[in-house]
């Protein structure tokens, strides 16, 4: 009589106001072992990434989960029919909280932002229910006289549907990252559709567990329900280490956190005596262990790698600091060496040429061939200087570019009318063609255009022996762009020569055989050129012997 004056009308009777024998003996352990593991993972990462969003509402979760824990661990055992009443409305209140919880975690870690708010105001709505009804019948139809354990109303079926609503939706949207990975190779929808897999499992416990218990009666099913918060755990741990979700997070905490879960699991078994609850247990710790095992040696090689990799970067950015600092006095002095040599380079080419046109007295047969050689080595050694300049201009940023509309066809034809008698002293062919739909205008530096386009034909006349050059002009109208092929009979090239031949000082091993006077600069500072004007240079070769097609491309005027 009087277990039914408690569980009737609430009176307090202080001796009886719990029961410990209601509730298995697995539970109280199984119950504490989950509240401390969620708590320890939750109150961690807040601790050491406090200031990230992600980790404030993870922390709620699993403060939310570990007080509905210990609310239904005291739900067991509890007599007085009042605090029964209180206690079940509280834990369909917190049950709540997890679900809401849950879901703006997922969608903040995936979308990286705020649900917008007319997301919000729906899951409100859907949550409005609970709150208004909360103490009312609605929740909680009747306590069972046998155990003091209530009887759950419509209100709790409603709460189930919303848990199902949700599951369903992850596993949709887990199918659309899926797709969304396949089509993209990133890494963020993969780990997204872990933590939506992973949460769709722990939600898919929890609500199994619970719905089955309320329509069997067969309460100790509850026993499976935190469970899904290790699954829930386990993925966190997981992402933790092979995605960093949480910048302040070392990797060794997921480690730290598969031994606990070890450890914690391995005293159950210690415990309990129940042949069923000993077996779930058991199989329980032997996924666990073979998890963990993998997890924990990945773990110790991240860890390794990352020290290794980190000494290695501040090396390498020590390195990288001193090699531009040598870079820029590299720079400098090349600029200063440069613009020092060019004044009489200049005066010495000027001076022979005079020389060789007689203008200072008749020059002797035996004064030609030194004169001739003194002029072409200055001019050669003038153009070195150029490309010494450019580079340093460019690399310095100090490269001036005059943009106008010019006729880019026209401006060629006149190269190749100069520079074919070059090409006939070499005893080659220089073809003009044109292939054009728009009128060949684009807007460009001119006087850098004329630059790029001489510097191709002049490498194809001084590359090719024998044959011929064509220098073709034609465009797209549909891309909007002029193209410039100079295609040659010459050297060739094989594939390495092609990856290099654009790069500072980049020149084809069969090139150095036929001019050694070759800076390699030539070409590096036409495709920077073309590259500051919109433009590009691209290059095509079968192998070396058969010949090498050079195209320039300029953007058309509009």
């Amino acid at each position: 009589m009087n277990e039914l004056v408690l569980c009737i009308d609430g009176e307090p009777n202080f001796l009886r106001f719990f029961d410990l024998s209601l509730a298995p003996n697995l539970l109280y352990y199984s119950y504490i072992s989950i509240i401390v593991v969620s708590l320890l993972l939750g109150v961690f990462v807040f601790v050491k990434d406090r200031f990230s969003k992600l980790s404030a509402i993870l922390f709620s979760i699993t403060l939310f989960f570990s007080i509905f824990i210990l609310n239904e661990l005291i739900l067991w055992i509890v007599m007085p029919a009042g605090i029964v009443f209180f206690l079940h409305a509280l834990s369909l209140l917190l049950q709540l909280l997890i679900l809401v919880a849950t879901i703006y975690f997922v969608y903040v870690f995936i979308e990286r932002k705020n649900p917008p708010f007319i997301a919000t105001t729906v899951v409100a709505i859907l949550a409005l229910p609970i709150i208004i009804f909360l103490p009312t019948n609605l929740n909680l139809s009747g306590v069972e006289l046998d155990t003091c354990s209530g009887l759950i109303g419509p209100l709790w079926n409603y709460f189930y549907l919303l848990e199902l609503l949700t599951i369903i939706a992850f596993l949709i949207w887990s199918i659309v990252v899926y797709r969304k990975y396949r089509t993209a190779l990133i890494e963020r929808p993969l780990s997204s559709l872990f933590l939506l897999l992973g949460s769709a499992g722990f939600l898919t416990i929890f609500l199994a567990s619970f719905f089955f218990a309320d329509q069997t009666g067969i309460y100790e099913i509850n026993l499976i329900g935190p469970l899904g918060m290790l699954i829930f755990i386990g993925t966190l741990s997981f992402l933790i280490v092979n995605y960093k979700i949480f910048r302040n997070v070392k990797v060794v905490a997921a480690q730290i956190l598969v031994f606990i879960l070890w450890l914690l699991l391995s005293s159950l078994v210690l415990i309990v005596k129940e042949p069923t609850p000993l077996l779930v247990i058991f199989i329980t710790l032997v996924i666990t262990a073979f998890v963990g095992y993998f997890l924990v040696r990945s773990v110790k090689k991240e860890v390794k790698l990352r020290e290794e990799i980190q000494q290695l970067a501040q090396s390498l950015a020590q390195a990288n600091d001193r090699l531009k600092a040598l870079d820029k006095q590299k720079s400098e002095f090349v600029s200063i060496a440069s613009h020092q040599l060019r004044s009489p380079l200049t005066a010495v080419r000027g001076y022979a040429s005079l020389l060789l046109e007689g203008n200072y007295g008749k020059v002797t047969s035996q004064m030609k061939e030194p004169l001739k050689r003194i002029e072409e080595s200055s001019r050669l050694m003038s153009y070195a200087v150029e490309d010494y300049l450019n580079v340093s201009r460019i690399e310095s940023g100090n490269m001036k570019y005059t943009f106008t509309d010019f006729n880019l066809c026209d401006q060629v034809e006149r190269l190749c009318d100069d520079l074919r008698s070059d090409a006939i002293k070499r005893g080659l062919i220089l073809l003009f063609r044109t292939d054009l739909r728009s009128r060949g205008v684009i807007h460009a530096d001119l006087g850098k255009t004329v630059q790029i386009i001489q510097n191709l034909i002049n490498n194809a006349i001084k590359y090719t022996e024998k044959g011929s050059i064509k220098v073709l002009v034609r465009d797209d109208v549909v891309r909007k762009i002029l193209y410039v092929d100079i295609i040659d009979t010459g050297i060739g090239m094989n594939e390495k020569a092609l990856a290099n031949i654009f790069q500072k000082f980049g020149r084809a091993d069969n090139a150095k055989t036929i001019d050694i006077h070759g800076t390699g600069l030539g070409l590096y500072v036409a495709l920077m050129m073309a590259h500051a004007m919109g433009g590009n240079i691209t290059v095509h070769s079968e192998g070396e012997g058969k010949g090498s097609c050079f195209t320039a491309s300029f953007p058309l005027a509009l």
